[in-house]
Formats: structure tokens, sequence, C-alpha cells
């Protein structure tokens, strides 16, 4: 009966922490602010090791778009952003509706029906 109460006690609101555990977090959500930072610091301090300055790097990845089409890429998007993606739709459609003309006296259809009689014996 011990595991029938765990399992009560788990269920008690399925929504709650969205299964987290409460100050673990897993992945889930949007990285905090202060990891994004650190991680721009990271590789402001190796452009200023390698290459001597921020602008010393910029530079020599100019040079390289010259001859490579990634690195200038890479320029420009960094420039003036990176173009939005157009998808091309291509609705193509045909309706095929019968013309009724009701004025034409020679093409109306007659509705009126005579009686038939059957002439079988019923069951």
């Amino acid at each position: 009966m011990e595991g029938l109460e765990d399992e009560q006690e788990k269920k008690k609101d399925g929504r709650a922490n969205n299964g987290a555990l409460r100050g673990i977090s897993r992945g889930q959500g949007r990285p905090p602010k202060a990891r994004e930072k650190k991680l721009s610091n990271y590789a402001l301090g190796a452009m200023k090791r390698v290459f001597g300055s921020e602008e010393k790097a910029w530079l020599e990845l100019a040079k390289q778009s010259k001859d490579s089409f990634p690195h200038m890429r890479l320029l420009w998007e960094y420039k003036y952003g990176k173009p939005k993606e157009l998808k091309e739709l291509s609705i193509k459609t045909e309706v095929n509706i019968p013309v009724i003309n009701f004025a034409d006296k020679e093409k109306t259809i007659d509705i009126e029906s005579e009686d038939i009689k059957d002439d079988r014996p019923k069951p």
C-alpha cells in the first residue's frame, strides 16, 4: 500500500513545475543572461589573444572574405543581419463548374413524370 500512497502524492497537480525539479535546470527554457554574457566575454578574450584586438579580428575576417564566400556571408550577416527566408507558395486552382442556361427552352428538362403501372403480383 505504500507504493499506492506515493503515487497519489505525486499526482496532486500534474502541472506543478511542469515536471521540473525546483532549483534544478534541466535545459528547458531560455539560457540565463549571465551565461550568455560569459560566453560573449570568452569570445572577445579569444579574439584579443589571437589577433591583438577585436578590430584586427574583424579585419582578418574581411581579408578572408575576398577568397571565401562563407567568410563574406558571415561578415555581411553581422553587418546587415540575416535576410528573411522567403517561401514561395504556388497555388493553382482550377474550378470546373458546369454552366446551366435556364433561358434556353430547347435544353430545359421536363420534370413532369408519368405514373408507371407495376403489373407484377404483390407477395
